[in-house]
């Protein structure tokens, strides 16, 4: 198998999560030519990352499909609770999580690359909105789901990281703080090997991609 992956995505960075998690060995790439190539689209079909190349040579996108594919092929160290309430309840934070956090940061640089002129102003509802809904269904304690990580977590702990790094960008430097469930949550997730690995690799790429962010807003801070 091999995985084509980028460190800024929080896509990728969830899938990566699970891998570390699992203790899994797949080889990782950049996708030839970039995401928007001719030859990765010949790859991936979708031209889309992350995607999965299977051992037949067949291609596997999208990040929740991966990661589920990834935990069911290989068991040990299952990120998936037992009963239905448990695997009920990563599902949805997952899915919440998706939707309300990483949706809301991509399209916001989709925005400012388009000059879209109210994307801060959007960026910044649909967070607080995500923020929202998402802070009833998380755990009080441990991580995001109880006390084990689970798939919940692979996608969770990079998203509120993409919230802290970007709120002051968004001119609401307290954003998640005002979550304090959430807030709580980031720090104990942090902890956790694959998290703290996959941190660091957003930390390093977007450190290496500050040239990128938009002509007159500055760079984050994470």
């Amino acid at each position: 198998m091999l995985l084509y992956s980028e460190d800024t995505s929080p896509w990728c960075a969830a899938v990566r999560a699970a891998i570390y998690a699992k203790g899994l060995v797949i080889p990782m790439a950049e996708p030839p030519g970039g995401f928007n190539s001719d030859e990765y689209l010949r790859i991936s079909v979708t031209k889309t990352i992350p995607c999965l190349i299977l051992d037949d040579g067949s291609p596997l996108p999208e990040s929740g499909v991966i990661i589920a594919y990834l935990d069911e092929k290989f068991p040990t160290r299952s990120l998936m609770p037992n009963d239905p309430e448990g695997r009920a309840r990563v599902a949805l934070i997952q899915r919440l999580a998706e939707n309300g956090i990483v949706v809301p940061i991509v399209q916001f640089f989709h925005d400012t690359r388009d000059g879209v002129a109210d994307a801060v102003d959007r960026a910044k509802e649909r967070l607080v909105t995500g923020l929202s809904r998402l802070e009833p269904f998380v755990a009080a304690g441990g991580y995001a789901a109880g006390p084990a990580f689970t798939r919940a977590d692979c996608v969770l702990a990079p998203a509120v990281f993409g919230v802290a790094a970007f709120s002051g960008i968004l001119g609401d430097p307290q954003l998640l703080a005002r979550h304090e469930k959430l807030s709580a949550y980031a720090g104990r997730a942090a902890q956790h090997p694959a998290i703290a690995k996959v941190l660091g690799e957003l930390q390093r790429a977007m450190a290496a991609n500050q040239a990128q962010i938009p002509p007159g807003v500055s760079a984050p801070h994470p």
